[in-house]
């Protein structure tokens, strides 16, 4: 084989890196924005009425709110959505439960932000809304926690910290509606660290990623 061709070969091995290195970023870049974009609409959503007396509903269906709620509803739904899509193919996974649960979750959310929850007024859709509500936090727990597993598994380095962040989620969420009831201090204990639990995933993830394909070219 000439030298010629093999150059070439080296310089198409080359391309076909340096365009996956250019993929990769662009799905960062894409994921963390959304994540942080989502991030800070649901702090401010959260803070319009005081988070410790009203939930995210209550903000958006007994204030002059509806229209930024379910804005946000479909925001964080869509956010999270394809930052977790991006995040199971970035590691090849496949497990069919987990990618169909990340899907029931939008769909929940924003269907949970559409029905009104007025208890004294609707009852019957108040009590919609708040099987929804349930539905959406099981939908993302069974999204997450597989590939979580998953990833402990394929990456014993990150166990320790996967384990703390997820028992931090649930303990938080769980003593928060203990000792305030049920508050949007719940909601947004849950949601936030949720969405910062993705923010350090990408950035630990796609990093890795980046970092193997930079070393192939530097061979």
């Amino acid at each position: 084989m000439s030298e010629e061709i093999v150059q070439k070969q080296v310089d198409t091995g080359r391309h076909v890196i340096l365009k996956q290195v250019r993929t990769y970023r662009w799905q960062f870049v894409l994921v963390m924005s959304l994540l942080m974009l989502t991030l800070m609409g649901t702090i401010v959503f959260a803070t319009l009425e005081n988070p410790l007396h009203y939930t995210f509903s209550k903000i958006g269906n007994y204030f002059p709110y509806r229209e930024w709620y379910i804005l946000w509803a479909v925001l964080t739904g869509i956010s999270v959505q394809i930052a977790v899509i991006f995040l199971f193919k970035l590691e090849n996974y496949e497990k069919i439960f987990p990618q169909v649960s990340i899907y029931c979750a939008t769909f929940f959310l924003i269907v949970t932000a559409l029905i009104p929850s007025l208890k004294d007024e609707m009852p019957f859709w108040h009590a919609v809304h708040k099987w929804t509500t349930f539905l959406y936090v099981m939908s993302m727990i069974f999204a997450l926690c597989p590939y979580l597993y998953s990833l402990t598994r394929k990456k014993p380095r990150l166990h320790i910290v996967l384990r703390n962040w997820a028992f931090l989620i649930l303990i938080g969420s769980m003593s928060s509606l203990i000792i305030q009831g049920q508050t949007g201090i719940f909601e947004l204990w849950f949601i936030v660290l949720t969405l910062l639990l993705l923010c350090f995933l990408a950035f630990m993830l796609y990093r890795e990623k980046i970092d193997k394909l930079k070393a192939r070219l530097s061979r």
